[in-house]
């Protein structure tokens, strides 16, 4: 594949890195941004560097228009391009909290966040791709989005979510013929580090099922094979990569009063 540019967002820790480590390691330039975590970015631009990749990092408040549409300035300064955009970004309130709590600026970091932040960067970018006829937009949402499934004390977010998956669905209707595809990639139960892991980091490491860690790379090998010229049919997907983990087993749901098994 000749090489061509992707731009993720919020990068610098978390999915966002594995996703840089595993574009560049299949020949993409990768421009990314990050927020407070500038040492990781400079981290990151160095081990992609050290592996005879291309990367750039660019600091950026993703919520704030004029410092997105500046970030995609510099990528494109950089690169000359953006041939996939990566939408990593999406706030997430790690309090339990009912909606009711919520206040007016919660529920639109929730909005602007997740839904607003590729409104910008879709409108900026998609004109360019159209005109190469060529184009892979990327969103993450969590497990279940894709049914508008609901999610007690994090309503907000579940609700951005499914409603950025319907968005995603949209786009990919209408780009199809611009040779632009749409996906949404669900991540699984990954946790802290483990979402800057990539398979060698947890190598002969095993799960009480006897399975491999769940890590990011496998969010990212994901984003990285929905991104590649071959994937045009692949389009308006919403994928779960949770490893049936969500799938509720017949044996493991409760009995009832009665001590039948509902």
């Amino acid at each position: 594949m000749s090489a061509k540019t992707a731009f993720v967002t919020s990068a610098g820790k978390g999915l966002g890195h594995a996703m840089v480590l595993s574009l560049a390691r299949a020949g993409w330039n990768v421009s990314f941004t990050y927020g407070e975590s500038a040492e990781e970015a400079r981290q990151l631009v160095e081990q992609v560097q050290g592996e005879g990749g291309s990367a750039f990092a660019i600091h950026c408040d993703l919520f704030d228009r004029t410092s997105v549409l500046q970030a995609i300035t510099a990528a494109k300064a950089q690169f000359a391009s953006i041939d996939a955009l990566i939408h990593n970004f999406g706030p997430f309130v790690f309090e339990r909290k009912p909606l009711a709590d919520y206040d007016e600026d919660m529920w639109q970091r929730m909005m602007h966040g997740n839904l607003t932040n590729f409104f910008w960067l879709y409108t900026e970018l998609i004109h360019d791709m159209r005109s190469r006829r060529f184009g892979r937009l990327i969103t993450v949402g969590y497990d279940g989005a894709g049914e508008a499934r609901g999610w007690r004390f994090r309503a907000a977010y579940a609700a951005a979510k499914a409603g950025l998956a319907a968005l995603t669905r949209s786009v990919a209707r209408e780009e199809r013929a611009y040779g632009i595809t749409a996906n949404m990639v669900c991540p699984g139960d990954i946790r802290g580090g483990d979402k800057m892991k990539m398979f060698e980091d947890v190598a002969g490491e095993l799960t009480e099922e006897g399975l491999r860690p769940p890590v990011g790379e496998d969010i990212a090998r994901a984003v990285t094979w929905l991104c590649h010229p071959d994937s045009q049919e692949v389009n308006g997907t919403v994928l779960e990569v949770t490893g049936a983990r969500e799938i509720l087993a017949r044996d493991a749901l409760t009995t009832n009063r009665a001590g039948l098994q509902k």
